[in-house]
């Protein structure tokens, strides 16, 4: 039996449940994001504030000023995961791209395997005659997605965005065949270049728009909450102008 991917452009449809891959997608990142503040220096200072303020001002013994530990780690997960859950929001509703694909899975109805352990076809919408696809006979399913937007400094560049592939289906070339729809798109559509920011926590989109041909520009830090939660960023770029 086989399986596949479609990438096909957006359709109106889609909005709802493509909100929710992306606030979902991003919200994966919350616990690598949180263990990457565990090791900041400006933790250990919390911890040892607080614990000193129960101390001082309301008697707590040293030994049960432990408790600041716990505290100050999931105060400062609630914290991350609000920036992020704001962040995907934002993705959501202000930004409007210029254009915005999906990836949708094919399966059959009685689908008793995982993702995981399944191979999939990738192919575009218009293939599917190509390759006599009778769409009634599987299940759809949107699994990824991906968008294009103006960039903010030149005409001539392009924004990419809000890439959002279901864990279940990484590691399939999904995420590769979204990047290489961006670009063909922008190539036709006279850009010569795409940008992108990525957080530091996001190893494998680094490694994934290196295959793309990406390369880092400049990395900056961006703070989260004033300068108490800072995350260092990674501005890639790409030269999509035509060479003919």
């Amino acid at each position: 039996m086989s399986y596949y991917i479609v990438i096909r452009e957006k359709r109106e449809s889609d909005t709802p449940v493509l909100n929710e891959i992306v606030k979902n997608g991003y919200l994966s990142t919350v616990n690598n994001s949180w263990i990457n503040a565990l090791f900041q220096e400006i933790t250990f200072q919390l911890i040892i504030l607080l614990a000193a303020l129960l101390f001082i001002c309301f008697g707590v013994p040293l030994y049960y000023s432990i408790v600041s530990v716990p505290i100050v780690l999931i105060s400062l997960y609630c914290i991350i995961y609000s920036t992020i859950f704001m962040k995907s929001a934002q993705l959501i509703y202000e930004k409007r791209p210029l254009k915005c694909w999906i990836a949708e899975s094919y399966e059959p109805y009685f689908f008793m395997k995982t993702p995981e352990s399944c191979w999939y076809k990738i192919i575009e919408e218009t293939d599917l005659v190509k390759e006599g696809i009778d769409q009634n006979g599987f299940q759809r399913k949107m699994i990824g997605t991906i968008s294009v937007g103006q960039h903010s400094r030149r005409d001539d560049w392009a924004w990419l965005f809000r890439l959002v592939v279901d864990k279940r289906y990484r590691r399939k070339g999904v995420g590769l065949k979204l990047i290489n729809t961006v670009q063909d798109w922008c190539r036709t559509n006279q850009f010569n270049a795409i940008e992108l920011a990525i957080g530091e926590c996001q190893d494998g989109c680094r490694e994934l728009f290196n295959k793309a041909g990406f390369e880092v520009e400049q990395f900056y830090h961006k703070q989260l909450l004033g300068r108490l939660i800072t995350l260092q960023m990674f501005q890639l770029r790409c030269e999509v102008r035509s060479t003919f």
